[in-house]
């Protein structure tokens, strides 16, 4: 099992603070991994999201174990971080906060015709930049399911 430390941003009670969160992992070759999840003190409370085999995961079952003071702000809940709806990468969003969608084909339109920007677009999901805004399917159509999920 490795161990890497992550800065991670989380807004708690609507401020943005960083806090090493351990991810644990198993990595079986260099784009796959299994047996991961999430670690955080908060609090002088120990939080551990449970198993999963992606990261994607990984991420959304740590949100769900957080007090509701506390959410994740990263890219993988950010309105302008969206998924591939052809595939992507594991750990792998898109930012596209210069572009409007308004729908779920606005999104596949872009990506079938990448540019030379998406290079560039690409993060990784915990990632976090000055324009992160929590996600709002009444301000802004983002093809990502954080927080529509019900997770077990």
């Amino acid at each position: 099992m490795k161990v890497d430390t992550l800065n991670v941003n989380y807004l708690i009670d609507g401020k943005i603070s960083v806090i090493p969160t351990n991810m644990f992992y198993e990595q079986l070759d260099e784009e796959e991994f299994q047996n991961i999840r999430f670690e955080v003190q908060v609090n002088n409370h120990q939080i551990q999201s449970k198993l999963s085999s992606s990261i994607e995961y990984a991420v959304k079952y740590l949100q769900k174990e957080l007090p509701d003071n506390i959410s994740i702000a990263c890219c993988q809940s950010c309105r302008h971080g969206n998924f591939n709806p052809f595939g992507d990468l594991e750990n792998e969003i898109f930012c596209l906060k210069d572009k409007t969608f308004l729908n779920r084909d606005d999104v596949v339109e872009i990506f079938s015709k990448q540019d030379k920007s998406f290079g560039r677009r690409s993060r990784k999901l915990l990632d976090f930049c000055k324009s992160y805004k929590p996600i709002s399917e009444n301000e802004k159509y983002t093809y990502n399911d954080w927080g529509l999920e019900e997770l077990s």
